[in-house]
C-alpha cells in the first residue's frame, strides 16, 4: 500500500538550506531518464485559465493538495491566475528569456500569493538550475516566517503534489546564499515588489547587544533570538525599519504591536527579546519580562527598549497586540484542554442516555464553531487519486453518490429529535452495535453536526459514497467537526481531524487557536466513545446482572487512517454498473488526456464529462 502524498506525509522535512538548488537538483534528478523528462517539462508553459475535465493538468494536481488543506475552490481559481502566468515567465527559457531574480534571492527565491493566508500557492525559482521554476504550495511556518512549509509539485506531468518540503533561513549559522522569500506581485503593480524575507539581507542582530549586560537571557538563546529578529530590521536615514511584505502579513491593529522571538519562553515565565513597533510609527529593539492578558486581544507588557544608536536603555510596561515569531496574532488565553468534554458529562449527568445529542448540545454551550458544507464541495468537489498499484483517476464527488453507500449498508447514524434521517443510512444506537457489523480493521469518515452524528465506511482511497459531504442532510446542515475514526477490534479504536471540507474551514473560526481547538475536541470525542460504545439497555442490564463490559482503548492521531487503496469491485460498480450518470464522475488519466473510466474499462477512449455527474444528467 502507497498512501497518497496528498493525504499522507512523512514525518521528516526535506529541509532546503545550504547550496539550496543542488538539494533540489539532487532530488529531482533520481536518474538520467527522470531528469531529462523533468528539464523538459520545466520548459513547458501551462494554461492560465482553468482545463476541462477531460484535460490532465497541474491546476487539478495542485487543488487536490491544496484543498485538503483548506482552500477552496473559489480562492484556489484566483490564486491560479496569479501563479500561472508568473510561473510561464520563469520557467520557460526556450520560450522566452526568464526575469533576473530579486536582490536577496538571486540564488533561489520562493514566490508565494499570500504568505499571511495559508495555504497559499507558490513558484518556486532556483537559477542556474536545469529545472528552474516549480509550483509549490505553502502551507505552514515552523516556527517562524523564515521557516515556510511547503509541498511541490516535481513535474508537470506529476499525480501528486510532495509535500514536507522546508526553506529555511533562519539557523544563524550557515551561509547559504541569496535565497529569498517574496510575494507573487500583482499584475496591476508588477515593480512593486513585496519582500517577507531573506537570507542575504541587511542583517541587525547588533541592535541588541544593549540588552547582553543584563544577562537575563541565556547565551545562546539571546544570540538565536537577536539573530531572527535582527533578520526583520534594516536601517534607513539612523531609523529602524522592517520588510514591506512582513508589514503586510502583520493584522492592522490599533495601537501598539510587540513581535516577540520566542512565546514559549515568554509564556514560561522567562524573558525573550523582541521588536517594539509604537503607535508613534517607531521601530525599537525591545526586551520584554513579563506578559499579562488585559482584554480585546490585548497583552499588559513590561518592556525595556533601545533607541536608535544609543546604548541608553528606557523601561515602559504597554498595552499591545502581542505577535509571535509567525507573525501569528496571539489571541486570549484558551480555555482549560478539558473544558469540552467536562460540558459533554454534565449534559449527560441532566440528560442521560443520548450521548450523541449530549455532545453536539455540549458544543452550542461552549460556543465552538461550526459551519455549513462550502460552496461546491456538496457536488462539485473534484479529486486526483494516484494510486501505487492501480489508476490514476480523477473523480467528482457528487452528495447523491451516498445512494450507493446506503444500498451495500455503509452510513451509520444517530439523528437527535427534531432533525430528518437520511432515508438508507443505518441507525447507530451504540458504537458497539456498529463494531459487531464491521470487518477489522474497518476505516471510516465521521462527523458531528447540530442535528446528527454520522459515519461513513470506506472500502478503498476512493471513498465513494462515504465522503463527509455525504454524510449531512442537506446544504445548511452545520458541522462542528468532521474526521476519520479506525475501528481495530475491540480492543483499540483511533481517530483524527482530516477534513478538508470541514474542520479545516473550522479551525480558524475558533478565537483561542488551533491547537485549543485539539485540546476540546481530542477530549469530547474520546469521552464521546467511551461513553456511546454500549447502549443505554446494555448499560441497564449491566447494572441489574454486574455483567462485565469492556470498553476498547480510544486514542487520537494525526495519521490517515483510511488506507488509500486502489479502487475495490464494489467501487468500479458503484461507477459503472448502477445509474447512468455516475459513469461520468470517475475518469482515469492517460497522456495528456482524462478519459471516462468505465468506457475506458471497455477498451473505448471517451472524454472525461465531469459535467453530467450528477443525477439529471447535463
Amino acid at each position: 500500500m502507497k498512501p497518497s502524498n496528498c493525504y499522507h506525509w512523512p514525518t521528516a522535512f526535506v529541509v532546503l538550506s545550504a547550496n539550496l538548488y543542488e538539494v533540489i537538483a539532487e532530488r529531482l534528478q533520481a536518474s538520467e531518464d527522470v531528469n531529462m523528462t523533468n528539464v523538459m517539462l520545466s520548459g513547458v508553459a501551462v494554461t492560465v485559465g482553468r482545463s476541462s475535465s477531460g484535460t490532465r493538468s497541474p491546476d487539478k494536481v495542485l487543488q487536490t493538495f491544496a484543498q485538503h488543506l483548506g482552500m477552496l475552490p473559489q480562492r484556489f481559481n484566483e490564486e491560479w491566475k496569479l501563479a500561472a502566468p508568473f510561473y510561464n515567465k520563469h520557467c520557460c527559457p526556450s520560450i522566452n528569456e526568464p526575469p533576473d531574480l530579486p536582490v536577496g534571492g538571486r540564488d533561489l527565491s520562493l514566490f508565494i500569493v499570500d504568505y499571511s493566508n495559508l495555504p497559499s500557492l507558490a513558484v518556486l525559482v532556483t537559477n542556474d538550475s536545469p529545472i528552474r521554476a516549480q509550483f509549490a504550495v505553502v502551507y505552514g511556518k515552523d516556527g517562524s516566517i523564515a521557516n515556510p512549509i511547503f509541498g511541490i509539485l516535481e513535474s508537470l506531468d506529476a499525480f501528486s503534489v510532495k509535500a514536507n518540503f522546508q526553506l529555511s533561513l533562519s539557523d544563524g549559522k550557515t551561509d547559504i546564499g541569496d535565497v529569498g522569500i517574496f510575494q507573487i506581485p500583482d499584475p496591476q503593480t508588477p515593480n512593486q515588489l513585496v519582500v517577507y524575507q531573506t537570507a542575504g539581507a541587511l542583517q541587525h542582530a547588533t541592535a541588541f547587544d544593549g540588552f547582553k549586560s543584563f544577562n537575563m537571557i541565556e547565551g545562546r538563546k539571546f544570540d538565536a533570538q537577536a539573530w531572527h529578529l535582527g533578520m526583520t530590521l534594516t536601517s534607513v536615514q539612523g531609523k529602524f525599519h522592517t520588510t514591506n511584505g512582513i508589514l503586510k502579513m502583520m493584522p492592522d491593529v490599533p495601537g501598539d504591536s510587540l513581535f516577540v522571538a520566542d512565546l514559549d519562553t515568554l509564556h514560561a515565565g522567562s524573558r525573550s527579546l523582541a521588536i517594539w513597533f509604537s503607535s508613534n510609527g517607531m521601530i525599537y529593539p525591545a526586551m520584554v519580562s513579563w506578559a499579562e492578558y488585559d482584554e480585546s486581544n490585548r497583552w499588559k507588557v513590561f518592556v525595556r527598549y533601545l533607541t536608535q544608536h544609543t546604548i541608553e536603555v528606557l523601561d515602559q510596561e504597554i498595552t499591545c497586540a502581542l505577535f509571535g515569531p509567525d507573525l501569528r496574532l496571539v489571541l486570549a488565553p484558551p480555555p482549560p484542554a478539558t473544558a469540552l468534554k467536562e460540558e459533554f458529562e454534565e449534559q449527560l449527568r441532566k440528560t442521560p442516555g443520548d450521548a450523541f445529542k449530549a455532545a453536539s448540545v455540549a458544543a452550542n454551550l461552549k460556543n465552538m464553531p461550526s459551519i455549513a458544507i462550502p460552496e461546491g464541495y456538496y457536488n462539485t468537489k473534484v479529486k486526483t487519486l494516484d494510486f501505487k498499484d492501480g489508476p490514476d483517476l480523477y473523480v467528482l464527488y457528487h452528495h447523491a453518490q451516498r445512494k450507493h453507500a446506503y444500498q451495500n449498508k455503509r452510513i451509520f447514524e444517530h439523528v437527535f429529535a427534531g432533525a430528518e434521517r437520511n432515508i438508507g443510512a443505518l441507525g447507530l444506537l451504540s458504537f458497539d452495535t456498529v463494531a459487531s457489523k464491521l470487518t477489522y480493521p474497518a476505516a471510516m469518515t465521521f462527523l458531528l453536526s447540530q442535528e446528527r452524528f454520522a459515519m461513513g465506511w470506506a472500502m478503498d482511497g476512493v471513498e465513494v459514497g462515504t465522503g463527509h459531504n455525504c454524510l449531512i442532510k442537506h446544504e445548511q446542515e452545520k458541522v462542528y467537526i468532521a474526521g476519520e475514526i479506525m475501528f481495530e477490534g475491540d480492543e483499540r479504536v483511533r481517530f483524527n481531524f482530516l477534513s478538508g471540507t470541514f474542520t479545516r474551514q473550522i479551525i480558524p473560526l475558533y478565537d483561542p487557536g488551533e491547537a485549543s481547538f485539539h485540546d476540546q475536541w481530542i477530549g469530547l470525542i474520546s469521552a464521546l466513545i467511551g461513553k456511546a460504545w454500549y447502549s443505554q439497555l446494555q448499560l441497564l442490564l449491566h447494572d441489574k446482572y454486574k455483567a462485565l463490559l469492556k470498553v476498547p482503548t480510544v486514542t487520537y492521531t494525526d495519521d490517515v487512517l483510511i488506507p488509500f487503496e486502489p479502487p475495490v469491485q464494489s467501487t468500479k460498480m458503484a461507477f459503472c454498473s448502477s445509474e447512468p450518470w455516475m459513469q461520468s464522475c470517475a475518469c482515469i488519466a492517460s497522456g495528456d488526456s482524462n478519459f471516462n473510466w468505465c468506457k475506458k474499462l471497455e477498451g473505448k477512449n471517451e472524454p472525461c464529462e465531469h459535467d453530467d455527474c450528477q443525477p439529471s444528467g447535463r
